[in-house]
C-alpha cells in the first residue's frame, strides 16, 4: 500500500508567519511528520507528497524519508492556489493503477484507522472515513458534512442542508478518483469533495465510520490547542483503573507533553520510575511513620509516572514489544519490593508474625493479577476482557499503599491488598472456566 499526502495549500487560517502550515510543531513533531509516522505504523513505506506553497521548505524538512524509515517522492502542484482536486490529480501518473491512502497534511489520526481501512472489503472508487458523532466535532460549521445511508454517501459538502456525519480527510482510493476529478474540473468544480460527490452518484463512494478513533482537522490556532488536548486524552489505556482515569492520567499526560520535546526514551523513563520505586521501598524498611508516610507519597508519584513511558512511546512513535516487556518486568519487581519492605519494616516495629502471612498473601495476589492477565492473553491470543471486576489494578494497589502509609495503617493496608487481589484472581479463573 502507498500513501498520497496533500501538503500544497497555504493554510492561512492558522495565522502562521514564519512557517508553512504542515511544518507547524505539534508535540515534538511537525504536523506532516506526524501524518507520515502514523501512516508508517500502518505498514506504509512508500509516500507521495504533493507540495505547492513554500514547497522547498517541506522538501528540506523531510528529505527523502530515510530518517523516518520510509521513501518520500515529491510531486509539485503548480496550481496549488486552486481547489485541492488539482493536488490530488497531480499524482495521477504515479498512482492511477494503485490502491492507495489519500491523506491531508494537516489531519492527525490514529494509525489503527488505516489498519482497519486496509482490511475492509473494497471494490473500487473511494472509501471516505466519516465521523457520525457530531458532538465530537470542534468546529462543525467549517466541517465537510456528509449524508450517509447504510454506508452509502448520498451528499457531501460544507453547506448541505441534511447531514449525519462529517468527512475526516482520510480516504482509501483507486484510480477512479482521478477520472472523477478530471470530469469535475471540466464542469468547473475543482475541489476533492465535488469529485467524491460525482463518485457517490455512481455509488462508488462509501463511508467508513471511525467515530471510536482519534482524528483531528487542524485549521486555526484554536484547533491546534484543542487537538493537543484530545491527542493527550487519547493516550489512555483500556486497562486503566479508576485511579488512573480520575487522577493519574490527568497529571502524567501533562508531564509527557513536556517530555516529548526532550531527548528521552520510553525505556529510560521505565528505568527512572523503577529506581524511584526502589527508593520508596527502601524508606518502608525503617518502619517509622515519617519514613513510611514519605514512602507512601513517593509510591503515588511512581503510580503517576508509570504511565509516562507508554505515553511517550505513543507520542514519539517508539512503541515496541521489548519496551512493553521491560516496563512490565520492572513494575513486578517494584510491586514485590514495596510489599516486602512494607511488611518487614512494620514487623520490625511491632514484632507480630501474622504480618508475614498477610504480607505474603498480598504479594501473591499482586503478582497473581499480572500473571493471570499474561497467561490469559497467551492462552486465548486476545486481550483480557474489560468488564465488571474487583478493583485491583496496579494504580488502585499503589493508591491503597499510599493511603495506608499516610494513615499509618500498614496491617490493614496489606490485608486489603490481600483480599482484593486474590479475590480478583479467583473471580477471573471462575469466569474464564465458564467461557472455555
Amino acid at each position: 500500500m502507498k500513501a498520497l499526502i496533500i501538503a500544497a495549500g497555504k493554510g492561512e487560517r492558522l495565522e502562521l508567519v514564519n512557517s508553512t502550515k504542515v511544518l507547524e510543531r505539534f508535540l515534538g513533531f511537525s504536523l506532516l511528520e506526524r501524518v507520515i509516522l502514523s501512516t508508517r505504523e500502518a505498514g506504509v513505506k512508500e509516500f507521495y507528497i504533493v507540495i505547492g506553497h513554500r514547497g522547498d521548505e517541506v522538501v528540506t524538512a523531510l528529505g527523502d524519508g530515510t530518517r523516518f524509515g520510509v521513501h518520500i517522492n515529491y510531486i509539485k502542484n503548480e496550481q496549488w492556489e486552486k481547489g485541492n482536486g488539482h493536488s490530488v490529480l497531480a499524482a495521477k501518473d504515479k498512482l492511477e493503477h494503485e490502491r492507495f491512502f489519500l491523506l491531508m497534511g494537516d489531519h492527525l489520526f490514529d494509525s489503527n484507522i488505516l489498519k482497519l481501512l486496509s482490511e475492509t472489503e473494497f471494490s473500487g472508487g473511494c472509501l471516505v472515513c466519516t465521523e457520525k458523532n457530531l458532538s465530537k466535532i470542534f468546529d462543525l460549521p467549517e466541517a465537510m458534512k456528509v449524508l450517509v445511508e447504510d454506508s452509502h454517501i448520498r451528499a457531501i459538502g460544507k453547506d448541505i442542508g441534511k447531514f449525519n456525519a462529517v468527512d475526516c480527510g482520510i480516504f482509501l482510493c483507486t484510480g477512479e478518483i482521478f477520472d472523477a476529478i478530471e470530469k469535475s474540473i471540466a464542469n468547473g468544480r475543482d475541489e476533492l469533495f465535488q469529485a467524491i460527490a460525482l463518485l457517490a452518484k455512481r455509488d462508488r463512494a462509501k463511508a467508513f465510520d471511525i467515530s471510536s478513533s482519534f482524528w483531528f482537522d487542524i485549521d486555526t490556532p484554536r484547533n491546534l490547542n484543542e487537538a493537543k488536548k484530545r491527542m493527550l486524552k487519547s493516550l489512555t489505556s483500556r486497562d486503566d483503573g479508576v485511579v488512573s482515569r480520575l487522577l493519574n492520567r490527568k497529571i502524567s499526560t501533562r508531564i509527557s507533553s513536556r517530555l516529548v520535546n526532550r531527548n528521552i526514551s520510553p525505556n529510560a523513563i521505565s528505568w527512572m520510575v523503577f529506581f524511584i520505586g526502589v527508593l520508596a521501598a527502601s524508606l518502608f524498611l525503617s518502619g517509622e511513620y515519617l519514613f513510611i508516610a514519605l514512602g507512601g507519597l513517593i509510591v503515588q508519584l511512581v503510580s503517576i509516572l508509570d504511565g509516562c513511558d507508554g505515553e511517550i512511546a505513543k507520542l514519539k512513535f517508539l512503541r515496541s514489544r521489548y519496551g512493553a516487556l521491560l516496563d512490565s518486568v520492572l513494575d513486578r519487581y517494584v510491586d514485590a519490593l514495596l510489599i516486602a519492605c512494607l511488611t518487614y519494616g512494620y514487623w520490625h516495629i511491632v514484632g507480630d508474625g501474622l504480618l508475614w502471612l498477610v504480607g505474603l498473601a498480598a504479594l501473591m495476589g499482586s503478582l497473581g493479577i499480572s500473571y493471570t492477565r499474561a497467561r490469559y492473553e497467551s492462552a486465548f491470543a486476545s486481550p483480557i476482557p474489560v468488564g465488571r471486576s474487583i478493583p485491583a489494578t496496579r494504580d488502585v494497589r499503589l493508591f491503597i499503599i499510599m493511603l495506608g502509609a499516610l494513615l499509618n495503617q500498614v496491617f490493614v493496608t496489606l490485608a486489603i491488598l490481600a483480599i482484593l487481589t486474590n479475590a480478583e484472581v479467583i473471580r477471573r479463573m471462575i469466569n474464564w472456566k465458564k467461557s472455555g
